[in-house]
């Protein structure tokens, strides 16, 4: 008996317990449909009186009898929208509107709020409506302790856009928090030409540059390079080859490159000689942007340095000349440095040339005879794995059958199955195992474009390493 009624009793619970669950949905819902016919109801009573004001350009006296939380509640959320929208005489009367109604006294005393998300939504708002005067009161939101406060204070400076919010901005650059410094560069990069003066200006003692100060610089040479602002050149140039950072001249050399201009290739050619590998691994991403095909010899021996990031740089960077620098690209193959060999059978084959030269084996006359070429040139320096898979995934045809004889003469010469020669090496595109060890250690990431797949569902190309990962010091094998 006891157990029946144990059994009823956890019944009950259980069944009170559905109900209450029940009757909370039920009320929560309630609630938010309350609350969104109340917002509504305001809304569709306000909102006319404000489409008469932009229409007239006067205030009405509905706005100006409203009372203070109802302007701040509805009013300033119905003029935010319509701001965002509108330009030119309707965007400054709703401005002056808010200011007439006492919108922008109201949250810049609220921008000194203890409350967290109160200071947020005041520094939102007069990013749109509280112009020159939010510009000073919004600087100092910039070194707030709470980090979306600061992310928020930005993006207000940036929308106002006057040359004392960009100043600010730009001081801004030098925050310990690289999250905040990310993202005051942002909206530096949204402000556009604007930017551009200031951000010159800041990097105008790099030279004498301090460790404190040396991250805000590099953010700054980045922001121009985003920007590709020619303007920027000359001070550009004078960083990448006098800043004492050696971050700071790898930007610099980075910045040159996306801006693209042919007469910054001397500066990149003297990067290139850099003692420190960061900055000869922008010179060479750099060289290849820029596109200038008398630089294949520099970026030729660069494809055998010591450092892996350099040689990939350059090979890429190769790669991107066209005919030029598939024909470089090939003379590495035929190579004795076994590195450069190697980085250069991964870039072509990433690239997608590989496969586009596999396609091109029957085709007569140069064209063929090119391909060919090439691909022999892969298959002596032992990059088989990659065409051993072409080879199969390839549809019956005459460029299968030639791949197929090719692969079968090299395995015949070396008296071993295709592909491996290349197992025993290491694979193309992957670095030593000292290297990978070290790779987290390397504090600057000398960026180069993605690589681009051979694509293929079948065959994968062999890729490097992960971006993430930044080998650095010397190569086995005394390199």
């Amino acid at each position: 008996m006891s157990s029946i009624s144990f059994i009823n009793l956890v019944t009950v619970v259980m069944a009170l317990l559905v109900m209450l669950m029940m009757a909370v949905t039920v009320s929560a819902k309630a609630v938010r449909y309350l609350r969104a016919s109340w917002y509504e109801r305001h809304y569709k009573r306000i909102e006319p009186a404000l489409e008469k004001s932009i229409l007239t350009g006067e205030n009405q006296p509905e706005l100006l009898q409203l009372p203070p939380w109802q302007r701040d509640l509805f009013l300033s959320r119905l003029i935010v929208e319509r701001i965002a929208l509108l330009r030119g005489s309707g965007q400054e009367f709703l401005m002056r509107l808010a200011a007439d109604l006492g919108l922008v006294d109201e949250y810049l005393k609220t921008l000194e709020s203890r409350r967290r998300w109160r200071r947020a939504r005041a520094g939102q708002s007069l990013g749109y409506f509280g112009g020159e005067r939010a510009v000073e009161p919004l600087g100092k939101l910039l070194s707030d302790e709470d980090e979306t406060i600061r992310a928020v204070a930005a993006r207000a400076l940036a929308r106002i856009g006057s040359d004392e919010a960009v100043r600010l901005l730009v001081r801004t650059l030098d925050d310990p928090s690289e999250l905040t410094r990310l993202r005051v560069a942002e909206n530096l990069e949204r402000l556009g030409q604007s930017a551009i003066g200031p951000l010159v200006d800041s990097l105008e003692d790099t030279v004498t540059l301090d460790a404190e100060r040396s991250h805000g610089q590099i953010t700054a040479v980045r922001v121009l390079g985003n920007l590709r602002a020619a303007g920027a050149r000359g001070v550009l140039r004078r960083v990448a080859c006098d800043g004492k950072e050696v971050d700071l001249r790898a930007q610099a050399m980075l910045a040159l490159g996306r801006i693209g201009d042919p007469e910054d290739v001397p500066v990149l050619l003297e990067g290139t000689k850099d003692g420190s590998w960061p900055v000869r691994a922008q010179a060479a991403n750099a060289l290849g942007m820029v596109g200038e095909v008398s630089t294949i010899p520099t970026l030729k021996d660069l494809a055998a340095d010591e450092e892996w990031w350099v040689r990939l740089n350059a090979c890429k960077a190769l790669a991107n000349m066209g005919p030029e620098g598939e024909k470089a690209l090939l003379e590495l193959l035929q190579g004795d440095d076994r590195y450069a060999r190697d980085r250069a059978a991964a870039t072509l084959e990433i690239q997608g040339i590989t496969r586009r030269m596999v396609r091109q084996l029957a085709k007569p006359g140069k064209r063929g005879e090119r391909a060919r070429t090439i691909v022999g040139a892969a298959i002596r320096s032992g990059a088989t794995k990659y065409l051993g898979g072409l080879a199969e995934a390839l549809p019956e045809g005459e460029e299968r059958r030639i791949l197929r004889e090719m692969l079968g003469a090299a395995e015949t010469v070396n008296g071993r199955p295709v592909g491996a020669e290349a197992e025993q090496m290491e694979p193309i595109g992957a670095e030593p195992k000292a290297e990978r060890e070290d790779a987290e250690s390397v504090k600057v990431e000398p960026t180069s474009a993605e690589p681009l797949a051979a694509g293929s569902a079948d065959v994968e190309p062999r890729r490097p390493e992960l971006e993430e990962q930044r080998p650095h010091g010397p190569q086995v094998g005394g390199r």
